[in-house]
């Protein structure tokens, strides 16, 4: 049994359960029985929808050390026998105490914790530059790079293709958008683009600013509103050119190779965006929380320019597809078992 520990709320948004589900579901694919632990019932909800056993801890997901007690009795009933741990939130010695329990990796963005575990996963386009060799020890398992981006199968099992004229755009800002990023995109690309073109924007159960998106959409028949999105793949497989903020859902549009723009507004968000300008050539709009106006203005005039050019966007495509796969969650479910199978 691998435990889980993650969180997803209107603050954090959905992104670590989302990632840790798409290695979840891989992990059943090797026979590998997965239990969620995370503080608050509305994340369990979200688990539980998906089909995942879940417990809830009841504790501040922003102290993660005064939940040890209750976490470390509740694997010891499941028998966990490796805990992946998703969180901004972890210390030293919290993963300390839990090593002492069982085998412990931890997903990781940023590269500047210096926190040991037995495993360290960091699948960012990024990852592989942040030189975690120079200070984990030599016994730590390392899995970087975008190779073992999380994509759920179905990303790469969906046929995705450029079609020659533009219909449809996606617009999607992390579950909380919490700025609003894909409402006000939204306005200026309904004054931009030709009325033959349509607005999916894929929004989350704790966004803000969810009812006056619908207020929207019910003004606008060219919008579409699509709360808590369980068939993402469909979604981006109709869509002939993508806006995302900076985050997983980027090596998801890179595994099908749909054309996108990117922009960010969180620092953990920040290095993902350079990387894909950097080595990908997509245009990154910059940080909509320092400048949002700017950012407005250059998501759509990229957004025009793609539209405008079949040509730009066939060659965007291929360039997306050589960063991400799609097979990263075996990937990382494979190493996983590895693990459980030496213990």
């Amino acid at each position: 049994t691998v435990g889980i520990r993650a969180d997803g709320n209107a603050t954090i948004g959905m992104g670590h359960l989302m990632r840790c589900t798409s290695i979840a579901y891989a992990l059943r694919e090797h026979e590998v029985n997965c239990i969620f632990y995370t503080a608050e019932e509305e994340a369990g909800k979200f688990l539980r929808e998906r089909g995942f056993a879940c417990h809830i801890l009841n504790t501040d997901y922003r102290n993660m050390e005064s939940e040890l007690p209750v976490l470390r009795e509740l694997m010891d009933v499941a028998a966990c026998s490796l805990l992946l741990v998703d969180s901004y939130q972890m210390t030293q010695k919290y993963l300390n105490c839990l090593m002492e329990q069982c085998k412990v990796f931890y997903l990781d963005d940023m590269g500047d914790g210096g926190l040991i575990a037995d495993g360290i996963i960091n699948y960012n386009i990024y990852g592989k530059d942040l030189a975690y060799e120079t200070w984990c020890p030599a016994c730590t398992t390392l899995l970087l790079g975008a190779e073992y981006a999380p994509v759920k199968a179905q990303f790469t099992e969906t046929y995705y293709h450029v079609k020659d004229v533009v219909s449809r755009i996606l617009i999607t800002m992390g579950g909380s958008d919490v700025l609003n990023i894909a409402g006000q995109l939204g306005e200026r690309l309904l004054q931009m683009l030709p009325e033959s073109i349509g607005l999916d924007i894929i929004c989350g159960r704790f966004n803000p600013h969810l009812e006056e998106l619908r207020r929207m959409a019910a003004q606008e028949k060219r919008i579409q509103i699509l709360v808590d999105v369980q068939d993402m793949w469909n979604k981006m497989a109709a869509a002939d050119v993508a806006v995302s903020a900076a985050g997983s859902t980027m090596y998801e549009l890179s595994a099908m190779g749909v054309p996108s723009v990117c922009c960010y507004y969180v620092e953990n968000q920040r290095r993902i965006a350079e990387g894909f300008a950097d080595k990908v050539e997509m245009v990154n709009a910059g940080d909509f929380s320092k400048d949002g106006e700017a950012v407005l203005d250059k998501l759509t005039s990229e957004i025009c320019r793609l539209v405008g050019s079949e040509e730009e966007r066939k060659a965007l495509s291929l360039r997306m597809r050589q960063v991400s796969d799609g097979y990263g969650a075996r990937r990382v479910a494979e190493e996983l078992k590895k693990i459980l199978l030496q213990n």
